[in-house]
């Protein structure tokens, strides 16, 4: 069923965010961007992938699997994720089209529900540097750059 590797710095995987996720970083730069399947595909490929889903969210998970052919595991209990050094990407699954309580998705649902339902993809990296030293360094790198270029063009009065 799942061909991606086992690398040690697998993506996770869920349907939800929650700031648990995030407290393995420490002091970092969450980068946000929306992902297509082909770009997970080749994702998972290079760094494997590890599914963070509740049982009840098994149909949610095939649904996705045989829209996107993104071959997901589809894990027996929830498995707790947390971000690390090691494990520094997490994909989560936006689910749209469906009903919700409190916010949250049902267990169940006809599958006339689930022929409505979309999905999308958004790709969280957290980087181990703050964001204001990665500005300081590109400023630095930026005067350099430009203290270099003013030396090769400077004109001799002789």
């Amino acid at each position: 069923m799942m061909r991606y590797p086992q690398t040690g710095n697998e993506v996770f995987v869920s349907f939800s965010l929650s700031n648990t996720m995030f407290s393995g970083i420490g002091k970092g730069t969450i980068t946000r961007e929306e992902v297509s399947a082909d770009y997970l595909k080749a994702l998972f490929s290079k760094y494997g992938v590890i599914v963070s889903a509740k049982p009840e969210q098994r149909r949610l998970l095939e649904r996705v699997n045989a829209l996107y052919d993104l071959e997901l595991e589809i894990p027996d209990a929830l498995k707790i994720i947390q971000l690390s050094e090691k494990n520094r990407r997490l994909v989560v699954i936006s689910v749209q089209g469906l009903r919700r309580v409190n916010g949250s998705l049902l267990p169940e649902y006809t599958p006339e529900e689930f022929q409505e339902a979309t999905f999308s993809f958004v790709k969280y990296y957290v980087q181990g540097r703050h964001y204001d030293e990665l500005v300081a360094e590109n400023e630095k790198l930026k005067r350099d750059l430009n203290s270099e270029i003013a030396w090769r063009n400077r004109v001799s009065d002789i």
